[in-house]
């Protein structure tokens, strides 16, 4: 890759103020897994031409090699790269890798289009459960920061503009396999795959961010205990119809592993993701318990899936494996 040459002390200033803004970010390194020109080009031009990758049409706004955010990010993140996460279906980097999926799933195009089954990316709509956010278009630099955060996977930590909640890596959030630096197909499926994180806290307060009416477990009318389905709250609870004896066992009723097992012919779907409150790593955080608590990622995939409402099992869809996910916690 070409990259022009700038005088040498405008290019340390540079250098310094990019560092210290993404001095702890673990995704987008400049200089080990990324170039500043991977992502920018300074004139839109190479030996009178447009730099390699760049959309045609340039230049364009913020110095780069796309007219739009989503453009720019899915330009790696759609397949194309096998070394970086893929988020745009179709997918198929995780199949052998024994999910059917990364952590965060994937989108269901790369924008302008609304769909049921993801978050939809350059649409204007009002966030649903919200009173945070008026009408707003989202782009992947509604939720990361590109050039990188505290944050696990540089999550934004006020992204809807307010207090904020921060969601750290190693307090928060555990992985097993850490992504290889510079990045490699094989690294990538391995740390960005859906069994590679464990949870602790935190997920759910940073989808409320924009999500606020989930904020509070509000009561509801007995029997009922809450209007919605709550977060954050253990199994074991008394009184929460729950069966904690299921939950434990090694093959509880509704749980079918493997690759291609939601959504089949056969009742069940892997184990429903949970947060441990108590977890210092993630051994802790992935060790099935009576205290095991349910949380946003329990039931919802951040950027989508193949299900309604980015739900990890076809709830609203229909099919043998409507409840699955239901039964594993409640096996009524």
């Amino acid at each position: 890759m070409n990259i022009c040459r700038i005088s040498s002390v405008p290019l340390i200033i540079f250098v310094l103020a990019l560092a210290a803004g993404e001095a702890s970010a673990q995704y987008h390194q400049a200089g080990t897994d990324l170039l500043c020109s991977d992502c920018h080009t300074m004139h839109y031009s190479e030996g009178g031409v447009p730099p390699s990758g760049a959309e045609a049409g340039g230049p364009w706004s913020g110095l780069l090699k796309a007219s739009t955010v989503n453009k720019l990010c899915l330009s790696c993140h759609d397949g194309t790269d096998t070394a970086a996460p893929d988020v745009l279906v179709p997918v198929s980097m995780y199949a052998g890798s024994g999910d059917e999926h990364s952590a965060g799933g994937y989108f269901q195009n790369s924008g302008g289009s609304a769909t049921s089954l993801s978050h939809d990316l350059s649409v204007a709509a009002v966030p649903p459960l919200s009173s945070a956010l008026p009408a707003m278009t989202l782009t992947c630099t509604s939720c990361h920061d590109p050039h990188g955060t505290s944050n696990y996977r540089n999550l934004i930590t006020n992204p809807a503009g307010g207090p904020g909640t921060t969601l750290v890596l190693g307090t928060d959030v555990f992985q097993n396999a850490a992504p290889a630096v510079p990045p490699t197909p094989a690294a990538t499926v391995a740390a960005y795959k859906r069994s590679n994180i464990g949870y602790r806290s935190n997920t759910s307060a940073w989808c409320a961010e924009c999500h606020n009416a989930l904020t509070a477990n509000a009561a509801g009318t007995s029997p009922a205990h809450f209007i919605r389905h709550p977060t954050n709250v253990a199994l074991n609870i008394a009184g929460y119809h729950t069966d904690t004896a299921n939950w434990t066992n090694a093959a509880p009723n509704g749980l079918q592993s493997g690759e291609g097992s939601t959504g089949d012919a056969t009742f069940g779907i892997p184990r429903v993701r949970f947060q441990v409150s108590t977890a210092a790593d993630f051994a802790q955080a992935t060790t099935v318990a009576l205290s095991n608590e349910i949380f946003c990622g329990s039931c919802h995939l951040a950027h989508g899936w193949k299900h309604q409402s980015n739900l990890v099992m076809p709830y609203k869809d229909g099919g043998v494996d409507t409840y699955a996910g239901c039964i594993q916690c409640h096996n009524k």
